[in-house]
């Protein structure tokens, strides 16, 4: 009795102390959160300060220049106006003085017996600058000279309050957000939404990641690449390192005239599968390069079947192979998708999906009545797997926008279908935590074929 109350409490206390586990995560995730809101917060707050700043300094700059503009245009004017005042104000002046000195002439004469200088008299009456005299510039009239006048808007103040006013908009969160970041081979799914509340649709966005651990919106030291724009709302981002943290972030727009909304709240992501690769060649027949991703067939060693280095193709994902250069065709070669890695020598046996150079798919050795376009240089072969609910692959086959799709009945359940074991890989979203996969391969007997994964 006593030993069962003893572990009655050994119990209690196993559970207590997952409770207190429980709750220090919860606290940890309060503590995030916090920290989402003072960092954002801050961080809008000093954004906020340095825009008006900014608007207040280039406001300032410009009412300046505005009123040195407006007053060096009055002094122009003035100066133009004062002009011809200024020359016939000259020109009156020296009248002024010419009449002075006729008259002083003319004192002197009257002054000195005239009627015995008769000959003075009638000097000083033919003399130009008496005969001068009658003439008075003429002078324009008030209404012909410029009176300066300033037009100033009362209500130029009021309106620029008003558009003032109408600057910058708090939001608590952007109006697209990252919804989802499902690993894929060597890159990343990126997922969002438009999570407004208006009534505005946002119909373009913008996709940007830098490498990093970013959490916050406007981390001065991160370096953000554009990844995608246009009108998806998801973007497969390619050629990443795996185990290494991405920081991405989306921003939207409702059309071209409208301004990009603030960016969503940082995601951080990464990928622990690693991208497509060829496996080792034995004989030399292939020679591998850019990390294993591209294959290359070479003059020497056995022509055989190259697979991928481990069964990576995963039903969810995509495979895609790409002819880089061909050389002559041959029969039996071609590209495939295999649950096996043991059969070096053709690709008719079960468990095979072989599409031959000349277009022809085979399934399980069985040639299919549609046929696809010859695989050449610059051909792009894609290939989709989906499981099924009734055990069976739905497989398509793409080049050249001509498909093939059909369900594969294969058997998936074993993972130890071969020598080697198949690759289980963790996947987000799947509950089972693991799927079983596929080996790619290719075989060609003449040299220089040159093939990428991707």
């Amino acid at each position: 009795m006593a030993a069962e109350l003893v572990q009655n409490v050994i119990e209690i206390m196993d559970s207590a102390h997952s409770y207190q586990y429980e709750l220090a995560e919860v606290i940890d995730g309060i503590k995030a959160l916090q920290s989402q809101i003072n960092s954002s917060s801050d961080a809008s707050k000093k954004q906020v300060e340095d825009h008006f700043n900014r608007l207040k300094n280039a406001l300032i700059s410009a009412l300046d220049s505005r009123r040195d503009h407006l007053c060096k245009e009055i002094e122009t004017i003035r100066a133009s106006a004062l002009r011809p005042l200024e020359e016939c104000k000259t020109l009156v002046e020296e009248n002024l003085k010419l009449a002075t000195h006729v008259m002083e002439e003319g004192t002197a004469i009257l002054s000195h017996d005239p009627e015995s200088s008769v000959e003075k008299i009638i000097k000083f009456k033919d003399n130009p600058k008496t005969k001068a005299l009658s003439s008075v510039p003429a002078i324009p009239g008030p209404s012909e000279v410029a009176c300066v006048n300033v037009n100033l808007s009362p209500d130029f103040q009021k309106q620029m309050e008003a558009v003032i006013n109408l600057e910058g908009k708090i939001l608590a969160r952007a109006p697209v957000q990252i919804i989802e970041a499902l690993e894929k081979p060597g890159s990343l799914l990126i997922q969002w939404a438009d999570e407004s509340d208006d009534d505005s649709e946002i119909c373009e966005f913008w996709l940007q990641y830098a490498m990093g651990n970013y959490k916050s919106i406007n981390e001065i030291n991160a370096v953000f690449h554009t990844a995608y724009t246009g009108t998806a709302t998801s973007f497969l981002i390619k050629h990443l390192r795996t185990q290494t943290a991405y920081t991405f972030r989306v921003c939207g727009r409702v059309d071209s005239e409208t301004p990009w909304s603030a960016w969503s709240i940082p995601r951080v992501a990464f990928t622990t599968i690693d991208h497509y690769q060829w496996g080792p060649t034995d004989n030399n027949a292939y020679s591998l390069s850019n990390e294993n991703k591209t294959a290359t067939r070479t003059c020497e060693g056995v022509t055989h079947v190259l697979y991928s280095n481990v069964a990576s193709f995963i039903p969810g994902y995509s495979l895609t192979i790409k002819v880089l250069d061909d050389a002559d065709k041959s029969p039996g070669d071609g590209l495939c998708i295999s649950v096996k890695n043991t059969e070096t020598v053709a690709f008719g046996q079960e468990g095979v999906v072989y599409v031959n150079l000349y277009g022809s798919v085979f399934v399980d050795g069985q040639e299919m009545a549609t046929k696809l376009p010859e695989i050449k240089k610059g051909s792009v072969v894609a290939f989709q797997a989906e499981r099924l609910p009734n055990g069976k692959v739905r497989v398509s086959v793409q080049t050249e926008n001509k498909e093939v799709a059909f369900d594969w009945k294969v058997d998936l359940s074993n993972r130890s279908s071969g020598p080697l074991q198949m690759l289980t890989a963790p996947v987000i979203g799947d509950s089972s935590n693991n799927k079983v996969g596929f080996y790619f391969g290719i075989k060609f007997s003449q040299e220089d074929w040159k093939i990428a994964v991707d």
